[in-house]
């Protein structure tokens, strides 16, 4: 699976890592990676990144040496995986992991979705039909995203889950507000999945 904006997004942010990198060094390490881009297109790339300020821009004569902002986002697939294996482990996290994924995207979810939110060994649920998987890819495509047919895709439909999964998702909102004060309760209890 390949999204050719935000999979060069995050190869440059894991290049610049924390000490940052000139356009130059930048380039020859992208092209090391698979991606040729023309240095005047980069240049414009990142001053287009620093002016939304993802990136912090140095004058280090004759150089420019550009800087993450901030860390590193975490997309929505390392979020809900991360949440999960707070409420559960091993196989019943993986399960968790693609329910709340399905029903927050509302289609199955493909075998490399689910590898970036940490689902490595067996994939949870069943594969997808031809035609469900036909369904999700066409979502997938109009957002850009480009989907080998050799990925497989993957459901669940255990309600036993809906519990755990919505904390999962009332996690992720209280985090991204920082609303956890306004919460009456703070302790978090375990779920029994």
């Amino acid at each position: 699976m390949f999204h050719p904006e935000e999979d060069l997004r995050r190869t440059i942010y894991e290049i610049l890592g924390s000490e940052g990198k000139s356009i130059s060094a930048l380039s020859k390490e992208l092209e090391k990676r698979g991606f040729k881009i023309h240095r005047l297109v980069l240049t414009g790339y990142l001053r287009a990144l620093a002016d939304i300020r993802l990136l912090r821009e140095y004058e280090v004569p004759p150089a420019k040496l550009y800087v993450p902002a901030k860390a590193q986002e975490k997309d929505i697939y390392t979020v809900v995986g991360e949440k999960a294996r707070m409420i559960a482990s091993g196989e019943k996290a993986n399960a968790l992991i693609l329910y709340t994924l399905c029903k927050l995207f509302k289609r199955p979810i493909f075998q490399d979705e689910l590898k970036r939110a940490g689902v490595e060994d067996r994939m949870p649920g069943r594969i997808a039909t031809t035609e469900e998987r036909q369904e999700a890819k066409k979502v997938l495509s109009k957002a850009g995203w480009k989907i080998p047919d050799s990925v497989k895709a993957y459901l669940i439909e255990d309600e036993t889950l809906k519990e755990a999964s919505d904390e999962i998702l009332k996690m992720i909102v209280l985090d991204f507000f920082d609303a956890w004060h306004m919460v009456k309760e703070t302790t978090q209890t375990k779920l029994s999945i």
